[in-house]
């Protein structure tokens, strides 16, 4: 028997329910109680986070699964399945990560660290919503939680111009890729009259060209989040100003969430069906491949390195969307399945990429060329982070982002569309070449300068080194992480 409505809707909203709650709780007792030990913060954002991922899992496994369906309510509109599950789970992993390295801003945040927690677990709250929702005024709503979050992440560090002039900047660029959502889905409901994306795929048959147009705007507003072009500059200007842990948080978090959005409102929502947002997707996926690769080669800092690796990933996650439909033989073409593993490995490589930056900065080392050659000298801890972190970002073999690049351009190829693999695998390559330079400089090349003494948090580090460690270990047991993805898919084709 199908679970009450008010039940279903309990159930499905409870993690963000959760996550809002105790976020609120942290930022309170941070205002009132300015005395309480960041420890206190840190881990009342991680009981949110896990207990948040727990009620996505008790409510995806405590109802008997209808064709991958666990809840509905609001006729559809929102939804718990194992797309959803798997987000909430993605979303929480991401921010616990945020929450558990946040001990490398401790001193740039002050007594700002309880709001920056408060931050994290609303943006993971924002994701939530995207993961479980398919009504469009939900999803804005959702996509607003997150961007003002990650905007608030990056302000409260004021120890430094920097970080207050990116947030302007990301104020600006968030406030145009809302308003492309918010023009894009009013054009879709005036030519469907419907707010149900689950029901307005089966209504585009008048003014296709109108409609396309919809689609084409909702997808620009959407690709924010990932870092592609024409909205990147954002991502870019994070990585360059804001510490090294904080930069790692928004990134993530941003990625994550956005790769997110874009399954729910592009595959599950509107289907592939709509050959014009599938050919925009190409057309950004290819440019946000190229562009940030052809710009690494003149990187003159490690952290805009990483920014543009970042980037490259947001454009690999627009590539794997032109194969979530079907491919020849009418078989899924697998996208969604590439999109969901290259989100995992994507996530965890750049949080270890801005953990190494965290821990140049905790050791006074320059983030340049010139600083960074003889690390594995001078900081053996930072060079490892540096290296496999980069090498991650980049995909290189034998690495999980190898995988992921592996699969991602088969699913393009898969689905009709062999010129946005080749642009992901031409751009892999020119990145990966800029990777090696840097690496080489900090294994090979040395000028003699004196090692350092780490002064890291050591729960920083191991997270870091954590999340370093899954790009070995994520290519030799990927096995269970492709079923999941599968699973999750599943419910999508």
């Amino acid at each position: 028997m199908p679970a009450p409505n008010g039940m279903a809707v309990f159930a499905t909203m409870l993690p963000t329910t959760l996550l809002v709650v105790l976020a609120a709780v942290g930022g309170l007792l941070g205002w009132l109680r300015p005395g309480l030990p960041p420890s206190f913060h840190r881990w009342l954002g991680a009981l949110a986070l896990v207990g948040a991922a727990a009620a996505a899992l008790v409510a995806f496994h405590g109802i008997a699964l209808t064709n991958g369906v666990g809840l509905a309510a609001y006729a559809g509109g929102v939804v718990a399945d194992r797309f959803s599950t798997f987000a909430v789970l993605l979303l929480c992993g991401t921010g616990l990560l945020a929450i558990l390295t946040s001990g490398a801003a401790e001193e740039r945040l002050g007594s700002r660290l309880p709001a920056y927690h408060a931050l994290v677990l609303t943006a993971a709250a924002g994701g939530t919503i995207l993961a479980v929702q398919v009504e469009m005024g939900m999803l804005v709503v959702g996509l607003g939680v997150v961007v003002i979050s990650l905007i608030g992440i990056v302000a409260v560090e004021k120890t430094a111009d920097g970080p207050g002039i990116a947030a302007f900047r990301s104020l600006v660029s968030a406030g145009v890729a809302l308003a492309l959502m918010l023009y894009g889905l009013a054009i879709v409901y005036g030519a469907t009259g419907s707010t149900d994306l689950a029901a307005v795929r089966g209504q585009f048959v008048h003014s296709a060209p109108l409609e396309g147009l919809g689609l084409a705007l909702t997808l620009l507003g959407l690709a924010y989040l990932v870092g592609a072009p024409p909205l990147h500059h954002w991502m870019l200007q994070v990585a360059s100003a804001s510490s090294g842990a904080v930069a790692g948080a928004v990134v993530s978090l941003a990625v994550a969430a956005g790769g997110i959005a874009l399954v729910r409102v592009m595959v599950s929502g509107f289907s592939t069906t709509m050959h014009p947002w599938v050919v925009v997707a190409g057309v950004l996926g290819a440019a946000g491949c190229l562009y940030p690769a052809l710009l690494s080669v003149v990187a003159g800092s490690v952290r805009r390195l990483i920014g543009l690796g970042a980037c490259l990933q947001g454009g690999l996650v627009l590539s794997a969307l032109v194969g979530s439909g079907l491919g020849g033989g009418y078989k899924p073409a697998g996208g969604v399945i590439a999109l969901l593993f290259g989100l995992v490995v994507f996530v965890l490589a750049i949080q270890a990429s801005f953990q190494a930056v965290a821990r140049l900065e905790e050791d006074d080392i320059g983030g340049d060329l010139a600083g960074v050659r003889g690390l594995a000298r001078r900081s053996p801890m930072a060079a490892v982070l540096l290296a496999v972190g980069l090498a991650g970002l980049a995909g290189l073999p034998p690495l999980a982002g190898f995988l992921a690049r592996i699969l991602i351009a088969s699913s393009a190829v898969a689905g009709g569309y062999a010129w946005v693999a080749a642009a992901g695998v031409a751009a892999s390559a020119i990145y990966a070449i800029t990777v090696l330079r840097w690496i080489a400089a900090a294994y090979v090349e040395d000028e003699e300068l004196p090692a350092v003494l780490p002064r890291a948090p050591r729960l920083a580090n191991a997270v870091g080194l954590a999340c370093a460690a899954f790009g070995v270990v994520a290519m030799i047991l990927a096995g269970p992480l492709l079923y999941a993805a599968d699973g999750a898919a599943s419910v999508l084709r």
